[in-house]
């Protein structure tokens, strides 16, 4: 979890009354938050990583204001008109695919609220941005920026004076010698994606550095602010955030092009649902009181919540705010009347020995989500399979159930293509199969081996390995899969049951996925291996 340090002053100048120390470190740990520590000027918190919004005094401020019902319930924020524009060319969507934008005015910075706006970009670059890979955001003096403001591509030779660097250079010379370049010029195509304004001059090279006209400083009265990634949720959340953190400074906001939407977002809820999975007996009146105490509103049914949330998904995390308001120290503790003794599940023993196997032969574990897109599923992969999509799917990224792994592990070799090799890993996780109406989650392990001499003989002495520590004789069978090259795939299976895929990836899907090192793959079905030993 991000841990940030946060001027106590400004916080308590935000909350809008002189809190004791002894009061602070009694409520700040039931807001949510794992509190560090309160000294004389500091406040240290650590935040969980769905709460970026809580990345800064500001928002801190906000959502510690609320909860003491100090300055409760839904707070507006006003969008103004404005005929400020922004176009976005074509091509440079395959680099860029999401955008936004907004104007803040009227801003009087401080050392304290100029650093604050530092930190949260950044806080919000590691953590809500995923370093930089979803999204990346730039604030830009609104004075010296002539509008309308134009998102292209320029070639590696386009020079212009990156910030705080001591002369204007080339694009490759800044992703070479600057420090931000050497550490994001990874997430930098053959062409980069470049900010320029309508008189040529350069606001930023996206993910990467800001140019050093457009920086701001403690004189900056107004700001031009955009976002731009790979997910139109995340980057429309991450523009939201600062621009509420900014209108807490007295910043007016101001349209550019169609954005942003400021406008409170909501979800149905039942209380009834919510009152059995809290076991409580909340009316109506009550539950509106703790939803105006976590900085939310309850009306006709939905609940209504600011636009900067990232963490609110379903019915369930408004419970989740709904105990916190209450108070998890107000919980009246039970022992259940029923004795139970507990044992691990033998299915998780075995897991766990296949980890430790894996482990053993060199290879390192790795995590995804089950969550993916038919893109990545199949499109990519050349195969066609019938996924279970998510219903109102929030985004693109993340729309369809996986029904392999495999996918996900080309997916973090692509994202770790920059990284030295060999890149050996694997994962232990459930997919989601659709036959007819029913759905089935059975738990795979998919293997890949990444590196110039990866080859199915390696990938054969891996599996072969794991067999052999099972006591299971293993029969490899030739197969055509689209996403493996013909004539070096096969269907493993042992005991006459068809268990495992092995293969080296198929060339196209190598160049889809934009890899340029062999891959070899295993896939395993574990469920099914359990039960035959």
């Amino acid at each position: 979890m991000p841990k940030i340090t946060l001027d106590k002053k400004d916080v308590l100048k935000l909350v809008g009354k002189n809190i004791s120390d002894k009061q602070l470190e009694a409520s700040i740990p039931l807001l949510g938050t794992d509190l560090e520590k309160v000294t004389k000027n500091e406040i240290e918190v650590e935040i969980f990583p769905n709460r970026p919004d809580l990345l800064s005094e500001e928002g801190f401020a906000r959502a510690l204001s609320s909860f003491l019902e100090i300055k409760k319930g839904l707070k507006s924020y006003k969008v103004n008109k404005s005929n400020y524009e922004l176009k976005v060319e074509p091509k440079v969507k395959k680099i860029v695919p999401f955008t936004a934008a907004a104007v803040i005015k009227g801003i009087k910075f401080t050392e304290i609220s100029l650093k604050s706006l530092m930190n949260l970009q950044e806080k919000l670059h590691t953590t809500h941005g995923r370093n930089r890979k979803r999204l990346a955001t730039g604030a830009y003096d609104l004075s010296k920026i002539n509008f309308p403001i134009m998102l292209t591509t320029k070639p590696r030779s386009f020079r212009f004076h990156a910030l705080e660097d001591s002369k204007e250079r080339s694009i490759d010379d800044i992703l070479k010698k600057h420090p931000k370049g050497k550490e994001f010029g990874h997430l930098v195509n053959k062409e980069a994606a470049i900010w320029i304004d309508s008189k040529g001059l350069v606001l930023s090279m996206p993910p990467v550095i800001n140019s050093e006209y457009t920086k701001i400083t403690k004189n900056t009265k107004d700001l031009f602010l955009e976002v731009t990634g790979n997910s139109k949720e995340a980057v429309e959340q991450a523009l939201n955030i600062q621009l509420a953190a900014l209108s807490d400074r007295g910043g007016k906001i101001y349209k550019v092009s169609s954005w942003p939407d400021l406008q409170p977002k909501k979800i149905k809820v039942n209380i009834n649902n919510i009152n059995k999975l809290l076991g409580l007996n909340l009316n109506k009146n009550e539950f509106s009181k703790l939803c105006k105490k976590m900085g939310m509103e309850y009306k006709n049914n939905f609940v209504l919540y600011p636009p900067y949330r990232t963490d609110i998904l379903h019915e369930v995390d408004i419970a989740e705010d709904i105990a916190i308001a209450y108070g998890y120290q107000n919980f009246t503790a039970e022992i259940p009347n029923m004795a139970t003794i507990g044992q691990e599940d033998s299915f998780e023993k075995f897991k766990e020995k296949i980890a430790n196997l894996s482990l053993g032969l060199g290879l390192q574990e790795v995590s995804s989500y089950n969550l993916s897109n038919e893109d990545d599923e199949t499109k990519k992969m050349n195969v066609k399979m019938n996924l279970v999509k998510i219903k109102n799917s929030l985004s693109k990224e993340y729309d369809v159930l996986r029904s392999w792994i495999t996918p996900s592990l080309i997916k973090i070799l692509a994202s770790n293509r920059h990284n030295e090799y060999p890149q050996n890993i694997f994962e232990i996780g459930k997919v989601f199969i659709k036959k007819g109406s029913e759905v089935k989650e059975p738990t795979r392990m998919a293997i890949a081996l990444c590196h110039s001499s990866s080859d199915y003989t390696e990938g054969k002495k891996v599996l072969g390995a794991i067999f052999s520590s099972l006591g299971l004789a293993e029969n490899y069978k030739a197969t055509i899969h689209n996403s493996f090259i013909t004539g070096r795939v096969a269907r493993v299976s042992a005991k006459g049951k068809e268990i495992a895929y092995l293969g080296e990836i198929h060339p196209q899907v190598l160049n889809n996925f934009e890899l340029d090192m062999p891959v070899t793959i295993i896939e395993l079905n574990l469920t099914e291996l359990h039960k035959l030993i």
